[in-house]
């Protein structure tokens, strides 16, 4: 009996020991360019359509390595979450607005490892939450008298309202690859994709109006083991 406890000790010992030889901190920075679209009832509004917009994001992140296949990471970046509706009917066809959103966004990921000791892919997948931070707007909108209807353009800096839900939640995926350049220094390129699952709009209690967006981030990133 005895002789079993030692060996088990003696195990669990090696296995510590193995962990944290293999377990390691990491820190760098990250930037990139995301697209996004948005997701939302129609409601009636059949003259509306919705296309993405390009933007850009920039951060810093963190993970922690437990062993050559597995490690946590997060970063804190500021991101890009925009869009454009555009008016379909024949005589308004000029009217569009963009809707360029700001974002604080941290995501909280899973990343499973493979590949050799040059070239590692990465396989990424958990949640986010953000906060939405500023919303400019521009583009041209109209009036109409009974002959003729009048178009101006429009830039501006929307204030929220009531009806603005500014912290937003939901889930990602992403791949990456990432190479060694020393002992310390890596670097690689993701892309992810960010689904929310939460409306940033909280709309007429009356009618189900929410909006969700959705965004391709494709980022390069430099990291630092310590």
């Amino acid at each position: 009996m005895k002789q079993t406890l030692m060996k088990l000790s003696m195990l669990v010992a090696l296995v510590a020991i193995g962990g944290h030889a293999t377990a390691q901190w990491s820190v760098g920075l990250r930037g990139g360019w995301t697209t996004t679209t948005i997701s939302r009832y129609n409601a009636g509004r059949i003259d509306e359509s919705y296309a993405l917009l390009p933007g850009h994001e920039a951060g810093i992140q963190g993970s922690y390595t437990f062993n050559n296949w597995f490690a946590l990471c997060a970063n804190l970046s500021v991101m890009h979450r925009s869009h454009r509706m555009d008016r379909n009917l024949n005589y308004l066809n000029p009217v569009y607005t963009e809707h360029h959103n700001t974002y604080l966004m941290m995501p909280v990921m899973a990343d499973f490892m493979f590949g050799g000791k040059r070239f590692m892919g990465h396989i990424l997948a958990g949640g986010y939450a953000g906060y939405w931070l500023k919303e400019r707007r521009n583009g041209t909108t109209y009036w109409m008298t009974d002959y003729n209807v009048y178009f101006e353009s429009f830039d501006e800096t929307r204030d929220f309202t009531d009806e603005d839900l500014r912290f937003n939640a939901g889930l990602l995926l992403g791949l990456g690859l990432s190479y060694p350049l020393d002992n310390h220094w890596k670097v690689g390129i993701d892309a992810r994709y960010y689904y929310d699952l939460t409306s940033h709009h909280r709309g007429d209690e009356h009618l189900a109006d929410p909006r969700y967006l959705n965004t391709v981030a494709i980022n390069l990133n430099i990291n630092y083991d310590l």
